[in-house]
């Protein structure tokens, strides 16, 4: 701590800005309408009473810490370029009537006719919100830093809502209703930052675009760790994705990726529903198995609900329950080159079409490919490779002579190219997009045979000759229970 001080002392001595020191139990509010923009405000060890920051300033917390109340935000930014550090806050989770008694208590000076209990810097600015959660920090301000900062407890650690330029870093949000809740928001970082223990998600975006976390921790939290609605360009970078029912949740939102990734320990490592245009690549999903829904049931990664051209490479998916899976009317995307091992299905596929499963490693899985009620794609020029595939390969071109059989479903489907040995090649995405176009000609309407031939691959499909026949399923056991958002 002598040294932040030292560091901070000649930073400011360096600057024209004004240093101000608060102890405990000082009125930080007057000093902050008493400053100047560019300012900086040090706020001594103990405990402060809750602010609002209007305008340019940094507030740096050395051994800060602020109490929330209800509707009562330790901190509020409502000025554009404000930087607040090192603060330690203490949230509040409180029951929706507490929130209604505080706004009847407030309306038009008071319709309950009560006195306020609370004063709060949320008052004095003449809007009363009864949509807003009950937040340790929220930011109406754009180009706002948050760092290292500590929340626990409150219904919504940070809120932000329509702004641009949010840097969220080496902060810890644990405990939480929600985490971080970004609404309408553009250009933001959450970095290195811990969302644990939350009881919806550890970080929740809607609405926004251009939206980076990495090296993040998303870790027990009873939903979603990361959960991304109605986004565009979202970047999910190197983050670990731990003991959550969703790592990752990609729900309507689009041109975004996922890449290198840890997830392990969750219901769904990664889930899309309804999102198209998404690359997911070079991900760890192991271990995904829980048993409080469906024993042992996991699903490393999940393509849902109509999403299209997302592609899917370079991951490794082991031991799950499903390593990797494509369900509920998606069509035109692509797993390719994925290490797919020890799970009990490696791929999943069910009602859906012109979906690409090729150049694939299926190893040690109990049952490698699983395709039911599908028109869907297990090779090109190539297809994958299976530990358990017996063929032969005399002509020594790498490709199996037999093709291999998909072991489970009613598709009746076939990888008419297997590789007799591990693929271990790099993986361009545009030429994934241009087999894609190339291979997924499958048409439903039309229910015709679709057969094409270079190279040697062939890629055939039966004619629908009669409406399609659903197997009767008479076992207990849920494979796969429906992901419904909850957030």
């Amino acid at each position: 701590m002598a040294a932040l001080r030292i560091v901070i002392i000649l930073t400011l001595l360096s600057s024209p800005a004004l240093a101000v020191q608060i102890h405990a139990g000082q009125d930080v509010q007057s000093a902050i309408n008493s400053a100047s923009p560019g300012d900086v405000l040090i706020l001594g060890a103990g405990e402060h009473r809750p602010f609002v920051v209007d305008r340019p300033l940094t507030l740096i917390g050395d051994g800060a810490f602020i109490r929330s109340d209800v509707q009562s935000p330790a901190i509020t930014v409502r000025s554009d370029n404000v930087r607040i550090e090192g603060f330690s806050i203490a949230g509040v989770k409180r029951p929706s009537e507490e929130k209604f008694r505080y706004y009847m208590e407030r309306y038009q000076g008071g319709a309950s006719g009560g006195a306020s209990r609370v004063s709060t810097p949320a008052k004095s600015t003449g809007n009363l919100r009864l949509d807003l959660p009950n937040a340790a920090v929220l930011v109406f301000g754009s180009n706002v830093t948050l760092e290292k900062m500590s929340v626990r407890d409150a219904e919504v650690g940070v809120f932000a809502e329509g702004l641009d330029d949010l840097l969220i870093n080496e902060s810890t949000f644990q405990s939480c209703k929600t985490g971080v809740l970004i609404i309408r928001a553009s250009n933001v970082i959450v970095g290195n930052t811990g969302l644990i223990g939350c009881e919806k998600a550890g970080l929740n975006a809607s609405n926004s675009r251009s939206f980076t976390v990495s090296g993040c921790s998303a870790i027990n939290n009873t939903h979603a760790g990361l959960f991304f609605r109605n986004c565009e360009d979202i970047d999910v970078i190197d983050n670990t994705l731990r003991g959550n029912s969703e790592g990752l949740v990609f729900w309507g939102t689009n041109h975004s990726s996922a890449t290198g990734n840890r997830a392990d320990q969750n219901y769904y490592g990664i889930l899309l529903a309804d999102s198209h245009n998404n690359t997911i690549s070079r991900n760890i999903l192991v271990n995904n198995r829980r048993s409080e829904i469906v024993s042992g049931f996991g699903v490393g990664m999940s393509i849902q609900a109509n999403s299209s051209y997302n592609l899917v490479f370079k991951n490794t998916a082991s031991n799950n329950y499903n390593g990797l899976e494509i369900t509920e009317n998606c069509q035109r995307n692509a797993l390719c080159g994925n290490n797919i091992s020890r799970n009990t299905h490696g791929v999943r596929l069910d009602k859906n079409w012109n979906n690409l499963i090729y150049r694939n490693n299926f190893v040690d899985n109990v049952i490698s490919g699983y395709d039911n009620q599908t028109k869907s794609i297990w090779n090109t020029t190539v297809g994958n490779y299976y530990s358990d595939y017996r063929g032969s390969d005399d002509d020594g071109d790498g490709i199996g002579d037999v093709p291999y059989a998909i072991p489970k479903g009613s598709s009746v489907a076939t990888d008419y190219r297997p590789l007799v040995m591990p693929f271990t090649g790099e993986i361009d995405p545009d030429e994934i997009l241009e087999d894609i176009k190339r291979y997924a000609r499958y048409n439903p309407e039309e229910g015709s045979t679709i057969r094409v031939d270079e190279s040697g691959a062939t890629i055939k499909y039966a004619a629908r000759r009669a409406p399609p026949v659903f197997e009767e399923n008479t076992n207990t056991v849920v494979e796969r229970p429906p992901f419904t958002p909850v957030l």
